[in-house]
């Protein structure tokens, strides 16, 4: 029996909901019906009665959980102290990017905080954004840098920079002509060249299109759509793009659109919820808190000039 199939019977007990327990999970609601099933079949009773309104914990059920949940906290504890001694004894600490981050942001500024800290070795690690979340609330990470959306409920995060989404285009495209901003809901419809689903930027492009209700047909789905859009010699499709990512489109054939997105987008630097009892950990936040504040931001980012009319009158083209 593996610890992850008690952690899902755990969550499920909790919320009695499989939709609800799989989001807090951050697995398929197939993937936890699967475990779910495994476990009754490996012990031979049936743990939740299923109807169209939840789940119902069964009387076996009932009396099964508190021993889980024993055995699950234990293992946290266990693995908490395994960490802590890890940390204490190498001095050293993972920090993730998820997936797409690194595309729009150059994970440097992480290698020059371990120059100026020679005692402190740094893991940089890259995962999806989901797997990230995961790891941090199991103590498997110790900082990550993640994007819009999150759920500052089971993590702690804090803001670093806040973003604007920009989006390529090839010159002949409807959506080149003009100057200032459009709406997002302006490119409902359109073909999207866009990275794979793990994708942090295309997590917030999904996120945007199911906030708003537009469809996008997805032509081009690429770990690096750099690639497509510095080669794009046709009116292919359209590719968001952050602002750093804008900085490095060389493709002359290409026109950058600036899109007023329809909320607030931050990159943010997040950790579990005892990330201060560590003072080196505490330290390696500050830094990364204060290379954003003080790094310029045009030294990031490529500026878009937008007329102040434009900036008024917002509007599909």
């Amino acid at each position: 029996m593996q610890i992850k199939v008690i952690e899902s019977f755990i969550y499920l007990f909790q919320e009695q909901n499989i939709s609800k327990a799989s989001e807090k999970l951050y697995i398929s609601q197939q993937g936890l019906s699967r475990q779910i099933q495994a476990l009754e079949s490996e012990l031979g009773v049936v743990l939740f009665n299923r109807s169209n309104s939840g789940v119902d914990p069964t009387n076996v059920c009932k009396l099964l959980y508190p021993h889980y949940k024993k055995m699950y906290d234990e293992y946290l504890d266990t693995m908490s102290t395994l960490n802590e001694y890890k940390k204490k004894t190498s001095n050293s600490y993972a920090i993730a990017f998820a997936y797409g981050v690194t595309n729009s942001l150059s994970s440097d500024f992480m290698f020059e905080y371990q120059k100026k800290h020679p005692q402190v070795n740094l893991e940089i690690e890259e995962w999806s954004q989901t797997t990230c979340i995961q790891k941090l609330i199991k103590g498997e990470l110790d900082a990550a840098f993640l994007v819009t959306p999150l759920d500052n409920k089971l993590i702690k995060c804090t803001p670093l920079i806040e973003g604007e989404m920009m989006i390529a285009v090839h010159k002949s495209h409807p959506l080149a002509v003009g100057e200032g901003p459009i709406y997002f809901k302006c490119l409902d419809g359109e073909n999207l060249i866009t990275g794979v689903p793990e994708n942090a930027v295309r997590g917030i492009m999904d996120h945007f299109c199911m906030k708003t209700g537009i469809r996008l047909r997805v032509l081009i789905s690429s770990s690096n759509n750099l690639n497509f859009i510095n080669s794009m010699t046709e009116n292919i499709g359209i590719a968001p793009v952050t602002q750093t990512m804008a900085a490095k489109v060389t493709n002359p054939e290409v026109v950058l659109r600036k899109v007023i997105i329809p909320e607030r987008a931050f990159l943010y630097y997040c950790t579990p919820f005892n990330d201060e009892k560590n003072k080196e950990l505490a330290d390696i936040k500050r830094y990364a808190e204060d290379y954003f504040k003080n790094t310029p931001i045009e030294n990031l980012l490529k500026p878009v000039s937008i007329p102040p009319k434009q900036k008024r009158d917002a509007a599909c083209i």
